[in-house]
């Protein structure tokens, strides 16, 4: 399992430099069932995780219906950074969609990493980064893209999570009621059909 997390270092940063022992030691793993909270709103992130092993989806309540914001999956770190960083209460919901297992990185390990290794302020810009833009390019396709625009880029970058996912919780990424995500699958693999026909 740690292994899984050096190399996801290893390809973020191959320069970076520690004695992994020291980091074994502050390592936890934490295991959720399907169903079960990461963190909750009002939660303060006390941690960033490493997904080792399943899927999860943030999201949000507004007028107390769900809207899922994004998904994550193996290999990706998971977090509000905001929360963790301010010590404020986070706003989103991280629930578990499988059986999934997680690297916990407190406070003491993350000290390590990032301040007490060479090139540990870099290695934390780039994780910064990558949970920061993800956020923003989430945010933004929310508000910009259509459904169906979402669904596409679903399709075309991340196929295998649509096996992965129930569809009640695709359509409410997708912003849409279940009949009508039903009524766009249809549209778009008769689209799909027509094209090879027509090839």
């Amino acid at each position: 399992m740690q292994q899984q997390f050096y190399d996801f270092i290893s390809k973020l940063l191959p320069e970076h430099e520690i004695e992994l022992a020291k980091v074994d030691r502050y390592l936890k793993t934490r295991d959720l069932n399907k169903g079960d909270y990461l963190f909750a709103a009002g939660e303060i992130c006390q941690f960033i995780g490493f997904i080792i092993k399943g899927c999860f989806r943030i999201f949000i309540l507004k007028d107390d219906k769900e809207i899922t914001f994004d998904f994550f999956v193996e290999d990706q770190p998971i977090c509000d950074y905001e929360s963790y960083f301010r010590k404020q209460p986070t706003q989103f919901y991280f629930q578990a969609v499988e059986t999934s297992k997680l690297l916990i990185l407190n406070d003491a390990c993350l000290n390590l990493l990032f301040e007490e290794s060479q090139n540990g302020q870099r290695l934390q810009r780039l994780v910064v980064e990558i949970l920061f833009f993800r956020f923003r390019d989430s945010l933004l396709s929310l508000y910009m893209d259509k459904p169906e625009e979402r669904y596409l880029k679903l399709l075309q970058t991340k196929p295998e999570l649509l096996q992965r996912i129930p569809q009640y919780y695709l359509a409410s990424y997708l912003r849409l009621e279940p009949e009508s995500l039903s009524r766009l699958k249809r549209r778009i693999s008769s689209r799909s059909q027509t094209k090879l026909s027509a090839s």
